[in-house]
């Protein structure tokens, strides 16, 4: 069977990348080792929330995606997305004082509120203040990934080499022109590349409990606002060196420091979901054309390899990114626009070079 497009990973670069391929007609096949959603996504809190800073790229990237998202997710899974609002506060005295600074470089909409205008959190929570975002919120990351591949082909396969014979790539009797690599932090594919994932565990618990609080919450960890009776917990914060040694495990520690954050009376724990999300050195996400690495090397010329294109590196933020770059990816491929420079993976590449001279 010869598709338009073959996508490898179901998880939000992939399921986005897909959708936007399916909306102009294209014929699509996604290949997954797991199941839809079935690693970093599925696990991933998805909270969507800007980023603060001092106006740095990573910062704008972030946050251009996250107005991005928003009209995305409202317009398209008005169901699966929850506007929460989010009151991002400081982990301490001394990021406190960040915070003042922080404000003249705010892009998104955001009000301050003082501790005596917050209620609902603990007095530790909320004793230096905190942005308040209304637009924020979490989306329900398995169904807005499933609802992004309906109507699309998916398989699970584990895909393990790609082979190209002529002008198609044939992925396990699968042929196309043109694939993208959306496999996150599982980096098989990437083998002897010029592009290093590094991989960052995730957890989240889903919780029930008496209480709410009025909107979303982040300090050293998030905290959502009840949604259809669950509260969701996450955080992103464990370096993993190598997938086939070593796996994120569950980590109670984050259920205390949620306490910290919110009286919690009581507190059930109805799920428990753990991954690894992909970034890459320079935390900014990475799309674009693969160079054809061993073509390089033995020339010196520096060629694309025709219709083998990569999204990844997505972080923390996979629900914020996903939307904004698959976009940019597929407008990219078809319309010929040009990738924003600044998440262009040409730039590891020259990188790359750099080191070798």
């Amino acid at each position: 069977m010869i598709y338009d497009f073959i996508v490898v990973g179901a998880g939000s670069a992939g399921a986005h990348s897909a959708y936007f391929l399916k909306k102009i007609g294209a014929k699509v096949l996604v290949l997954e080792q797991n199941g839809i959603a079935s690693g970093a996504s599925g696990a991933a809190g998805a909270f969507i929330s800007p980023r603060l800073g001092r106006g740095g790229v990573l910062q704008k990237v972030t946050n251009e995606a996250f107005r991005f998202s928003i009209d995305f997710y409202k317009k398209n899974f008005p169901n699966l997305f929850y506007q929460t609002g989010l009151l991002r506060v400081p982990k301490d005295e001394n990021d406190a004082k960040k915070f003042d600074d922080f404000k003249r470089f705010l892009d998104v909409e955001y009000k301050f509120l003082d501790p005596s205008e917050i209620n609902g959190f603990s007095d530790e929570a909320k004793k230096f203040g905190g942005f308040l975002f209304k637009e924020a919120g979490v989306v329900d990351a398995k169904k807005v990934c499933e609802g992004l591949l309906k109507d699309i082909e998916v398989k699970i396969i584990k895909v393990s080499e790609l082979k190209k014979d002529g002008n198609y790539f044939n992925i396990n009797g699968f042929k196309s022109k043109n694939v993208i690599l959306a496999t996150g932090a599982w980096d098989e594919l990437f083998d002897k590349s010029y592009i290093k994932i590094s991989k960052v565990g995730g957890i989240r618990f889903d919780i029930r409990s008496q209480i709410d609080i009025p909107f979303s919450i982040h300090k050293k960890i998030s905290i959502s606002k009840k949604i259809s009776n669950k509260i969701i917990i996450g955080a992103t914060h464990t370096r993993i060196d190598d997938l086939n040694e070593s796996y994120i495990k569950p980590n109670i520690s984050l259920i205390d420091e949620a306490k910290k954050m919110v009286y919690f009376k009581e507190i059930e724990v109805t799920q428990l979901f753990c991954g690894v999300r992909s970034s890459v050195n320079d935390h900014l996400p990475i799309i674009g054309t693969m160079i054809d690495l061993k073509k390089y090397l033995n020339s010196k010329k520096i060629e694309k390899i025709d219709g083998l294109y990569v999204i990844n590196g997505l972080g923390g933020r996979g629900f914020v990114f996903g939307p904004y770059l698959a976009k940019m990816l597929v407008d990219f491929i078809l319309n010929e626009k040009d990738i924003d420079k600044r998440v262009d993976m040409d730039r590891y590449f020259y990188r790359y070079i750099k080191r070798r001279i």
